[in-house]
């Protein structure tokens, strides 16, 4: 799968972020770009107490980062 960088971004912040237990709010221009990673569903949307959208990393995500490195592990293993 291919991210472009705002995409990158957003992931990584989601991901550091995640954590702690905490989300993000981005920035008008970057919306686009999570609302299509949480159509993907690498990103929860919540909408804070004042009104903004926030984006969460999701049990999925880490699934496919978890499932991601086992593979990579595994190139050129034979058993």
């Amino acid at each position: 799968m291919d991210f472009t960088d705002t995409q990158q971004d957003i992931l990584f912040r989601a991901w550091l972020l995640a954590r702690d237990g905490n989300g993000q709010v981005v920035t008008d221009e970057a919306i686009p770009d999570a609302h299509d990673l949480a159509q993907q569903g690498w990103l929860d949307r919540r909408v804070e107490p004042n009104g903004d959208m926030s984006w969460w990393w999701t049990p999925a995500a880490e699934t496919a980062l978890d499932v991601n490195a086992l593979m990579r592990s595994a190139d050129g293993r034979e058993n």
